[in-house]
């Protein structure tokens, strides 16, 4: 059965149309990144839910990451960046945005524990666009490497979570 013209650019259009909503919807509820490696207890939960993390699982903004007792987790974002959570640390990621553009955001906030990160190229495409909240302070990423460790409602040094 062949179409008119008019019912022919419709249905394109209206492929056209559900095929950018699909790509939009993936865009912005894909995976920010994926585990590397772990050792011990580590899950992500997201409204109630919680998964244990393997290597490979992709991670999704809105997970809040949380590691164990003598447990850890690194996790690679989509820009390279490299993240490492201490043992029982919580961290949500509440923002990640990266199309290698002056737009590229990330933001994770850091609630227990401590973490450390080696930057990715968001840190070359929007220098101040990666950020670390904290309880006590938000901070603002322009450096290729640095860590993050928290002794109940300050920062504290690495050598302060040892004792």
């Amino acid at each position: 059965m062949l179409q008119s013209g008019v019912e022919s650019k419709v249905m394109r259009g209206f492929v056209l149309g559900f095929f950018v909503f699909a790509t939009s919807f993936t865009v912005a509820g894909g995976n920010t990144g994926m585990v590397l490696t772990f050792r011990g207890t580590v899950t992500a939960e997201i409204s109630g839910e919680r998964r244990p993390l393997q290597q490979g699982d992709h991670i999704f903004v809105n997970d809040r990451i949380v590691t164990g007792d003598k447990s850890f987790v690194v996790l690679q974002f989509m820009d390279g960046a490299r993240v490492s959570l201490l043992a029982n640390s919580a961290m949500v990621i509440e923002k990640y945005l990266y199309n290698e553009t002056e737009q590229d955001a990330a933001t994770l906030r850091l609630e227990a524990g401590g973490l450390r990160v080696v930057a990715g190229a968001m840190a070359k495409s929007n220098p101040g666009g990666y950020k670390v909240r904290t309880p006590v302070a938000l901070m603002v990423v322009r450096g290729s490497k640095f860590a993050v460790m928290l002794c109940g409602n300050q920062i504290c040094t690495e050598d302060e979570t040892q004792n």
